[in-house]
């Protein structure tokens, strides 16, 4: 009988017209491999009116079948999973290689497929078999299984032939799917390649060896002011005629290229003078596959006039910068790794490298086994978010010795973009021991006072308890003087803190801070205090301010009699925010106005009062703020302090901190 004539019977014209429509689907044509078997294996069971069609795939080993859809027409469902083993069923695997299909009539006794009684036929229920192998250049890569369930079935020829048609549409969905992927993943590596040409910083050229150009990005077309027909239809000769036309001196640039075109494996950086004064960096390289086929030429140009200008004006300024008595370093962030383009000599004397060791390199060089990964990280993330930052780290010299590196890193920028990083490195070794150093006497002073007066303080309460008269006034006396001077040591111990801890100050609102310290105050109602604030009032501030004003308003109550006010009003500006603490009192003696602005050493301590003063100034000047105080009219003192807004500037006293 011949194909398609009117002896071929029904049935297999039937099948013809079905074959016809599953190559022709879209899914099997566009390779959507996961639809395409679900409409094979529902036709087929419809075709052969068997209970269940399967397609399984060989894993990359070919060891192992793996079902990726099993179709029950009964149930109408589409289900995946199972997986066979071909060290488990020899002899299956081995029909399946030696034969284009297998028709088990009754599966359970067929020698090529009996093994699978126990493990798949009879828990499934499957009598009869009919698999046809998808092969590619001879070995097989999957198989379609077609299922009868319940009774016996004798495969006719045209069931054979049909399965085998069937399981050559599978492998064409399968071949598609593969070759769509491929084409996907071109398509993705050219986009990823486009992208990254345009996103570069360079005008990119790509040349082939015969001459063609292969790619570019608008970068090199802009670049060069190249007409869009030169790249779209021109080749390498005529981009490099183009570009002859721009340079300085022509017959050098000539020689230059000639010379890169004649030694293919070699690469090539350069920096070329245009006529019209701007300055290109050229960087060219030969592209070649894994086996050393020369695929062509890849050519980078940017232009380096702005860079070449700062790198001009930063050698005028090294004379300067080397008699400075900090290290000082400059990076490039537009170099790969961000490296040192200058350093001065102290920076040189400070780390016993040379100008040598030290150019070109990221300054990570400094550090060790001991230097902080917390505060490495902290500097690595303020250079990445392009903020100045400053930090104490532990360094290393060249010979391995170790100092106390206060390190501070500052962007520098031009047109609103980040060009340079400028470093200073200070060795604050001694700082860091005197400051270890006065914690540790400060903990043996505070220990020791602290049993002692807790001694005295007890026998004095006892003598309280057990005399009277005098000597329980004078008792009484030693009791209170005990806990003034406990107090003291206790602000001792804050100012030792703060001046180790250093802490940064925070944007924080001043407004309801000085409320609480306020509505403390007037708790002692002998004197009247009076308030004044904003809504609102936002400055920057190390979050023991309030400490501070508190020690300021107590100092202004204490002066105050009966028949004496207090008043504090909060204002702010643009740039900084005011508290002014006003007094009617008997006035501020002129040691303790010394000690509160900063202008005189601690001593003498008047009253007790010194110490809390002198921690309000360093409070204050941690905050990068002032303090003033005037007399006020006609009797008492003014005390003003002012703090900085967040985005506003600082005031005299935190100047005073950068160096102390």
């Amino acid at each position: 009988m011949t194909e398609g004539g009117d002896d071929v019977p029904s049935e297999r014209r039937r099948q013809q017209a079905a074959l016809y429509d599953l190559t022709t689907d879209d899914d099997v044509a566009d390779g959507n491999f996961e639809r395409a078997v679900r409409t094979i294996t529902e036709r087929a069971a419809d075709l052969l009116s068997v209970s269940r069609v399967g397609v399984w795939l060989v894993d990359d080993d070919g060891d192992r079948l793996t079902r990726v859809d099993h179709y029950d027409s009964d149930a109408d469902t589409h289900t995946s999973g199972g997986e066979l083993a071909a060290a488990a069923y020899p002899r299956y695997f081995d029909a399946l290689r030696s034969n284009r299909t297998i028709a088990a009539a009754d599966a359970r006794t067929d020698e090529r497929t009996a093994e699978l009684t126990d493990d798949y036929l009879e828990p499934e229920g499957v009598r009869s078999l009919l698999d046809a192998t998808l092969r590619a250049e001879g070995d097989v890569v999957g198989v379609v299984c077609h299922e009868q369930v319940g009774s016996v079935r004798d495969w006719s020829d045209t069931d054979v032939q049909f399965a085998a048609d069937v399981a050559d549409v599978v492998h064409r969905a399968l071949r598609n799917r593969r070759s769509a992927r491929q084409r996907r993943r071109l398509e993705y590596r050219q986009s990823v390649l486009k992208a990254q040409q345009e996103a570069i910083p360079h005008g990119v050229l790509v040349v082939a060896p015969d001459g063609e150009i292969v790619s570019f990005n608008d970068r090199f077309r802009d670049l060069w002011d190249l007409p869009e027909e030169v790249l779209a239809t021109g080749t390498g000769a005529d981009v490099f005629e183009h570009v002859r036309e721009q340079v300085r001196d022509p017959e050098a640039f000539t020689d230059q290229v000639v010379e890169i075109r004649e030694s293919n494996a070699e690469s090539d950086h350069s920096e070329i003078p245009l006529a019209d004064g701007r300055v290109i960096e050229q960087y060219s390289t030969p592209v070649e596959g894994e086996s050393g086929t020369a695929f062509g030429r890849l050519w980078l140009a940017r232009d380096v006039t702005e860079r070449e200008r700062r790198q001009a004006e930063l050698e005028l300024k090294d004379r300067a910068m080397d008699e400075a008595p900090v290290g000082i370093t400059i990076s490039d962030p537009d170099r790969p790794d961000n490296p040192t383009i200058y350093e001065n000599e102290r920076f040189t004397e400070l780390t016993g490298y040379d100008a040598a060791e030290i150019r070109g390199r990221n300054l990570r060089l400094l550090q060790g086994e001991n230097t902080d990964p917390e505060r490495v990280a902290e500097l690595r993330e303020a250079i990445a978010a392009e903020r100045p930052v400053s930090v104490e780290l532990r360094n290393y010299r060249k010979d391995g010795s170790e100092f106390w590196n206060r390190v501070s890193v500052a962007p520098v920028e031009e047109d609103g973009s980040v060009v340079n990083y400028v470093g200073f490195q200070q060795d604050v070794t001694q700082r860091k021991e005197t400051t270890r150093q006065l914690r540790v006497l400060h903990r043996v002073l505070r220990h020791n006072l602290a049993n002692q007066m807790s001694v005295i303080r007890g026998w004095a309460e006892y003598l309280t308890d057990v005399t009277d008269g005098e000597t329980a006034d004078r008792a009484a006396q030693i009791v209170d003087q005990s806990d003034r001077l406990i107090a003291i040591t206790d602000k001792h111990r804050r100012i030792v803190r703060l001046l180790s801890e250093r802490p940064a100050p925070t944007a924080m609102d001043l407004a309801p801070i000085v409320e609480r310290v306020v509505e403390s105050a007037r708790a002692d109602p002998t004197v009247d205090v009076a308030l004044e604030r904003p809504e609102a009032a936002e400055a920057l501030a190390i979050t023991a301010i309030e400490t501070a004003l508190a020690e300021l308003l107590r100092n202004a109550v204490d002066s105050c009699g009966d028949d004496d006010a207090v008043s504090v009003a909060v204002t702010a500006d643009a740039e900084r925010v005011t508290v002014r603490v006003a007094d009617t009192g008997e006035g501020m003696p002129e040691a303790e106005r010394q000690i509160v602005t900063g202008t005189q050493s601690v001593e003498p301590l008047y009253h007790g009062l010194g110490m809390g003063l002198w921690l309000a100034y360093w409070i204050v000047a941690l905050s990068k703020g002032s303090i003033d105080v005037v007399d006020n009219e006609p009797r008492g003192t003014v005390v003003t302090v002012r703090l900085p807004r967040p985005d506003g500037g600082t005031d005299g006293i935190g100047s005073r901190l950068d160096n102390p």
